[in-house]
């Protein structure tokens, strides 16, 4: 405790505190200068190469798992198959607010889009539910889902008479029923495609960052460390490069205090 009684030690601390924090600092500044050349060149490289839009267009075929349904939600979203590089190179957003326009067509036009309804209408099974009822696992539609399908498919597609009123009533349940299975299958697709969208550029950035602090600490230094060290605080710096900016944010308020 006798060290905090000395003046002299207590009169020079902000000094060694700004010392510690301008050293700091000056590190923080060179990795979020590494992470901003390496988020750069993704960007190219992604733009490039097309890798969202592959990305998107494997996870919509993976989806739909129908060869039927992805034409017929092309026509719907971009007016032809051909054009399909023009929905899946957008942000997932947008791409998913382009496809839940399509979706609403689907249902309004079940006859003209069979496939396509008939995906958007299946609700998946959990397994409990698939093995009470001995179902197969091909199997995912439930009876409930099944009878909504078709009454909606039935009244939206009748011709001839008027409809009875509850005919009219069973139609509107069934349909409402309809929009709130689409609506959330819709939201869980994008909620995964966001996601693994997300971690995989966490992982390229982190990847890139250290492949590039590695080649500086090989290439710029006179006497270069051993390689496994080296590998080492390559990894670390390329961790910790994206969060470099909020680093300096904080050292700096820091210093100013």
């Amino acid at each position: 405790m006798e060290i905090f009684k000395n003046t002299e030690f207590v009169g020079g601390l902000p000094g060694i505190v700004d010392s510690f924090v301008g050293n700091i600092l000056s590190y923080a500044v060179l990795l979020a200068s590494i992470a901003t050349i390496t988020m750069t060149f993704l960007e190219l490289i992604k733009a490039v190469f097309g890798l969202r839009l592959n990305y998107h267009r494997k996870k919509i075929v993976s989806w739909l798992k129908n060869e039927q349904a992805y034409h017929e939600l092309l026509i719907l979203s971009v007016a032809e198959v051909e054009s399909a590089d023009a929905l899946f190179d957008q942000p997932t957003d947008k791409m998913l607010g382009q496809i839940q326009a399509a979706t609403n067509v689907v249902i309004d036009f079940p006859d003209l889009y069979p496939a396509m309804y008939d995906f958007l209408t299946g609700v998946p099974r959990s397994e409990a539910a698939r093995a009470e009822t001995n179902q197969s696992d091909n199997n995912y539609n439930d009876q409930k889902s099944s009878q909504d399908r078709d009454i909606w498919a039935n009244f939206i597609t009748r011709a001839g008479t008027a409809p009875s009123d509850e005919a009219t009533q069973a139609a509107t349940k069934a349909r409402a029923r309809i929009d709130h299975f689409v609506s959330r299958k819709l939201d869980a697709f994008q909620t995964r495609t966001e996601y693994k969208w997300a971690r995989l550029n966490q992982y390229w950035a982190v990847g890139g960052a250290s492949i590039l602090i590695f080649s500086f600490l090989r290439m710029l230094d006179p006497h270069p460390s051993p390689i496994i060290p080296a590998v080492f605080l390559a990894l670390f710096g390329g961790m910790i490069s994206p969060f470099a900016k909020d680093i300096i944010t904080g050292l700096s308020s820091i210093k100013k205090s």
